[in-house]
């Protein structure tokens, strides 16, 4: 464990000459539910300052930092084999939520990176606030006042809490646009939610996405199409994409009434 330790560090060390420090650090559960109807709960870190935010998974970032340099792939190969030899499966260092979120206020540009089954992919679009309806309702979260926001956005109707006491217009994934930091966010028809468990300041760096010259350029529709593609036959997608004859992935049935956080892609 101390040799990863070190390698994530030189990776990260590496990186840091180039990215901005985070001002606060904002901890959210990420709840929602796979193609099966199974309930997932993951834990997501926002790093965001007054230019620029960063919304991912801990875990996520630490493998990826880990496959840039031979010495990080070496050193995790060797966790994944100390993990199987002990069956032990739940210590498996392995990706739980790929994606990445990148707001640039500067730049009023938003980056999404992704894995969509062997594919990297990455797109931009414009960062643009959503267009909430601001309400009366207030309730307090973790100490701070909230007030409650909503908004409908690319097929979803969202109920948010935001708190002006964090005069900072960010909030986990791509919503955005209050004047105040979003520290809930709800689907309404209960698929998805972040909700923050934790606040706090930060110096941590933010990051460049590590091997982002591995994600090849799409757009929004496109990948979501693909992810589409991919969930309803992942044998099919895996096999058009890497010409791998795949047998052993067995198919699944799909909850009727599930969908992505953006649905506009039909």
């Amino acid at each position: 464990m101390s040799k990863f330790i070190s390698i994530l560090f030189l990776c990260f060390a590496t990186l840091g000459a180039f990215a901005q420090v985070a001002d606060l650090e904002i901890s959210y559960n990420y709840r929602h539910y796979n193609p099966v109807g199974k309930e997932i709960n993951s834990q997501m870190i926002l790093l965001t300052n007054k230019d620029e935010s960063k919304f991912f998974n801990i875990l996520n970032e630490q493998v990826d930092s880990m496959m840039v340099t031979p010495e990080g792939r070496m050193a995790y190969g060797q966790m994944v084999q100390a993990a199987m030899s002990k069956k032990d499966v739940s210590n498996l260092p392995i990706k739980k939520e790929p994606m990445y979120v990148l707001k640039s206020r500067k730049d009023s540009l938003t980056s999404v990176y992704d894995l969509v089954g062997a594919d990297y992919w990455f797109y931009e679009e414009p960062l643009v606030a959503q267009q909430w309806e601001i309400s009366d309702s207030t309730k307090t979260i973790l100490g701070y006042e909230c007030v409650k926001a909503t908004c409908d956005y690319r097929g979803r109707h969202w109920a948010a809490w935001f708190t002006p006491e964090i005069p900072i217009q960010d909030g986990p994934w791509k919503l955005y646009g209050l004047p105040g930091l979003i520290l809930i966010a709800e689907d309404t028809s209960g698929q998805y939610s972040f909700v923050a468990d934790g606040i706090q300041n930060s110096t941590d760096i933010i990051r460049p996405i590590f091997g982002k010259e591995n994600y090849e350029k799409t757009n929004r529709i496109k990948y979501l199409q693909a992810m589409r593609a991919f969930t309803n036959n992942p044998v099919e997608y895996m096999k058009a994409s890497t010409g791998a004859d795949i047998t052993n992935i067995p198919k699944i049935e799909i909850n009727e009434s599930y969908d992505f956080l953006e649905k506009d892609y039909r």
